[in-house]
């Protein structure tokens, strides 16, 4: 039998010779690309599809089980999926046509849900499970009454600039409208992810006026009881470890290492750290390895084709950051940074360990994008100016980070005092010192 991890010719004849080995077991197709085979710890013979992500992450979906599924049909099946799943070496065009395939095939598959129906089942469960508040989809119910019993793929940007100019005319004020649709354009945006529609027609509305965009951050309170949250979980994983080892000694078992001497019994608190220290988002973090990690020049390299603006940019490495990844890089995986060691990928989900790391901090509304938002807000509230924030967060446009403008501390002030007050002082102890070599 071939060794697991090996590229093999997936037959009927291999997958009947597939044994349980008590771990897991993966076998790539040699001929087709991204098509495998894994045999799970209990016996279980799955088909799977693997690629790498535009961002940079890996991605598996399983497509059947043998003997339900026969080869030759995985084959196919795989062939298809890959067809309408964008990866890393796909050019934008073709990312776009292939999430064309996949919405056609969704529809003709299950149909297309309507406004209500989406905004009442998918949407609201999708905003709940995240920890969103539920209130944009009551805006969305009494902003856009025509539209609900609509399918999605039938709302056009046409569609919605018709909305907006009978509203328009009723006097509602432009900054409304705006709210109002970026309220729609998020649901859109979900429905988009949820692949029942291809593009999100809202994008097209011009927002005349300037919706509200919230920008969460930490209090320092709200940072020292994170910092305390996560130093307690640490606690508490060793303390677990240290019970797990005294029950398999007593059983004559062998124990598994102690973690009282380790620094970091897991990733989280490693990542919450870089994130906070970086900015970086969470498919740039996730997709980084090592060798992106410069610790002696202190600097982060992020990737084109990991980035979301397909750019590559420097970041450097605080004094905290600096101490967390020299600490946490013998414990952790040899490729990447946050990697998974049972599936030798990037990893791809922490989304249970974060939720609970805010509940035990007593910390609300704060997703982990808003680490991003923290990590900007305490540049600007520092002095740094908007261009270099926008350089540091990877922004091609320096638009997206005037929402920060408001923390500097005097960057009205400054600029009032350079422009009027410098210049005016100035002249005057010219004055005053003409007149003292005068006496």
């Amino acid at each position: 039998m071939p060794k697991a991890s090996s590229r093999v010719e997936i037959t009927r004849d291999f997958v009947r010779a597939l044994v349980p080995t008590g771990k897991f077991q993966d076998y790539s197709d040699a001929a087709l690309k991204g098509f495998g085979v894994r045999v799970t710890p209990a016996g279980s013979i799955q088909f799977t599809v693997r690629f790498r992500r535009p961002d940079g992450t890996f991605g598996r979906k399983r497509i059947g089980s043998y003997p339900e599924m026969n080869p030759g049909a995985a084959r196919d099946a795989a062939k298809a999926e890959l067809e309408q799943t964008p990866t890393i070496s796909d050019t934008a065009a073709t990312i776009e046509e292939k999430k064309r395939r996949r919405v056609e095939s969704v529809r003709r598959a299950h149909g297309c849900p309507t406004l209500a129906a989406f905004l009442n089942g998918d949407y609201v469960a999708y905003l709940e499970a995240n920890g969103i508040s539920t209130a944009n989809a009551a805006v969305i119910r009494s902003s856009f009454p025509e539209f609900l019993d609509r399918p999605l793929d039938e709302l056009t940007p046409w569609l919605i600039e018709g909305w907006k100019s009978r509203v328009a005319k009723t006097g509602v004020k432009a900054k409304t409208i705006a709210n109002k649709l970026h309220a729609l354009q998020g649901l859109l945006r979900v429905a988009t992810d949820a692949e029942h529609i291809s593009e999100n027609p809202a994008r097209k509305v011009k927002r005349n006026g300037k919706a509200d965009v919230v920008v969460r951050y930490l209090s320092a309170d709200e940072r020292e009881r994170l910092y305390r949250a996560m130093e307690a979980r640490e606690e508490a994983n060793r303390d677990s470890r240290h019970r797990t080892i005294a029950h398999r000694r007593m059983r004559k078992l062998t124990p598994p290492p102690s973690l009282r001497n380790v620094r970091y019994t897991d990733h989280l608190q490693p990542l919450v750290v870089c994130v906070l220290n970086s900015g970086l988002r969470k498919g740039e973090l996730l997709a980084l390895e090592w060798s992106d990690v410069d610790l002696e020049l202190r600097t982060i390299h992020v990737r084109r084709g990991t980035s979301k603006d397909d750019e590559r940019r420097d970041v450097p490495i605080t004094d905290e950051l600096l101490e967390c990844l020299t600490a946490w890089k013998p414990l952790a995986h040899r490729t990447y940074v946050f990697g998974n060691t049972d599936t030798d990928a990037p990893l791809t989900d922490f989304g249970n360990a974060w939720d609970a790391l805010l509940e035990a901090a007593e910390i609300e509304n704060f997703r982990f994008h808003d680490c991003r938002h923290d990590f900007a807000s305490r540049l600007v509230a520092a002095g740094v100016d908007l261009n270099r924030v926008r350089a540091l967060l990877g922004h091609s446009d320096i638009k997206t980070v005037l929402r920060y403008a408001h923390l500097s501390p005097d960057h009205l002030r400054d600029a009032v005092e350079q422009a009027f007050n410098s210049p005016r002082r100035e002249k005057a102890k010219r004055k005053g010192a003409k007149l003292t070599a005068a006496i």
